[in-house]
């Protein structure tokens, strides 16, 4: 079973400062992808949606704030991913300022990691009950029918759902007010119903119904 890790962008300026925060979340379970400056990362979201961005707010070429408004002109796919200002100016104003553009968390250098951590673990659960409680659309798959056809139980389907939602494994869990492992042992089944070995393959499946 090959379930995908969120994906996390990293921006910041300060390479060991960057080198370090990617270390921790690669440790946590997370991909990361890295920017060293605003301009590199826009580059880098025309080719991926990442599940949460990190984003320096000082920063040569393109700053933090920059970067903020060009993701939220991209539309309803960029619209939803959390973003969190890494800023050294502790002043009130600034937080405030970031927070009136859009920013969902600010988070104050010199950085600290179970702090960084728990905040994106509560951002990424945010996103996933939104997407759970979010009403299908008309052209949504139909789910009762894929269910029909590759005998899935009432949990498996719910947790097929979640998957053609974007959701994780961690973050299903989450939702479900269940532990991985029995998420874990659910979508095992649901790989050998369906004949996938991974989220995307699923998905796609799902999609053709």
């Amino acid at each position: 079973m090959i379930v995908e890790p969120f994906v996390i962008l990293c921006i910041e300026d300060e390479v060991q400062l960057r080198r370090d925060i990617v270390d921790e979340l690669v440790e946590a379970g997370y991909d990361v992808l890295e920017a060293s400056n605003g301009k590199q990362a826009l580059d880098k979201l025309a080719r991926v949606c990442p599940d949460l961005i990190l984003c320096d707010i000082s920063m040569p070429e393109l700053d933090g704030y920059g970067v903020l408004n060009a993701l939220q002109e991209r539309g309803a796919d960029y619209a939803e991913i959390p973003f969190v200002f890494l800023s050294a100016l502790a002043d009130p104003r600034h937080i405030v300022d970031g927070k009136r553009l859009g920013a969902d968390d600010y988070l104050v250098k010199p950085i600290d990691y179970d702090l960084l951590l728990a905040t994106i673990e509560a951002r990424l659960r945010q996103i996933g009950r939104i997407r759970l409680a979010r009403p299908l659309r008309s052209d949504a798959p139909n789910f009762t029918k894929f269910s029909e056809v590759y005998g899935l139980t009432p949990a498996e389907l719910r947790i097929t759902q979640a998957l053609t939602q974007g959701s994780k494994l961690a973050q299903i869990a989450t939702d479900l007010g269940v532990s991985r492992s029995t998420v874990a042992f659910h979508m095992r089944n649901i790989f050998q119903k369906t004949e996938t070995g991974r989220q995307t393959e699923l998905v796609a499946l799902v999609l053709k119904r």
